[in-house]
């Protein structure tokens, strides 16, 4: 696959916003990057790699430069971006002589996809430790689906995807876990206008209802769920003081 000039360009800034966004991100749990292929997986890694140096290094300065009830706010992102760890994980393949060919060390992704650590993990087990450090993960088809990481809570998608694939690869970051409101979807190829599609396929419910509603909608269902609260309330003698000191 060739490169052009563009497509550098846009990979470029895809890989500045994932070093800026990963550490802000809220809850902070397991993320991937998913990428079309092979190739753009492991160059996107490179990419990545080298922003988040950047990225670290303005920390420092903003974090020099901040007030003192502000250091430890940028002290602890310095730390967590320090100490994360990142891999690529994609299929065994005969054609690794290739990715040298685009001035690519793949050697060293194949090491660690294969190692096992001093507590006999591999890397799957590494990613789906909450408490490991392993917390960024660069793929472009294996890990999208049968693959459970509660803890994931950030998709990075760089992959035109449909149906249900796309289905699976979001429920990756919807996993119930601690101190998990949500999973975040950073969307960076406009898969949402094929969001609509895949729900109406595969999210209807038995009623044929479509499950993602306007969100004015939303808004107008919970006041009035609001409304029948506080009138069932009203008529037991509940008052809108319940504890009072």
């Amino acid at each position: 696959m060739v490169f052009s000039e563009r497509r550098h360009e846009r990979l470029e800034t895809v890989a500045k916003d994932i070093a800026h966004h990963f550490p802000r991100r809220g809850f902070l749990g397991k993320a991937m990057v998913v990428s079309v292929d092979k190739f753009t997986t492991v160059k996107m890694y490179d990419k990545v790699q080298k922003y988040w140096k950047l990225e670290i290094q303005e920390l420092i300065k903003e974090r020099n430069n901040a007030s003192p009830d502000k250091k430890a706010e940028y002290d602890s992102i310095i730390k967590y971006m320090q100490e994360t760890k990142m891999a690529v994980v994609i299929s065994d393949s005969n054609d690794d002589d290739k990715f040298a060919a685009q001035g690519l060390d793949i050697s060293k992704h194949r090491a660690e996809m294969n190692r096992i650590d001093v507590n006999g993990n591999d890397i799957e087990d590494r990613f789906k430790d909450p408490d490991n450090p392993f917390r960024l993960v660069f793929v472009c088809a294996m890990w999208l689906t049968g693959f459970d990481v509660p803890s994931l809570s950030t998709l990075y998608l760089d992959k035109p995807m449909k149906s249900h694939t796309l289905m699976q690869a979001i429920a990756r970051a919807n996993r119930v876990f601690p101190n998990k409101p949500a999973g975040i979807i950073v969307d960076y190829v406009n898969v949402f206008k094929y969001m609509r599609e895949a729900l109406r396929d595969y999210g209807e419910g038995d009623d044929g209802e479509y499950p993602a509603k306007d969100i004015d909608q939303l808004i107008a269902l919970l006041d009035g769920s609001i409304s029948e609260t506080n009138d069932y309330l009203g008529s037991i003698g509940i008052n809108d003081v319940i504890f009072d000191d």
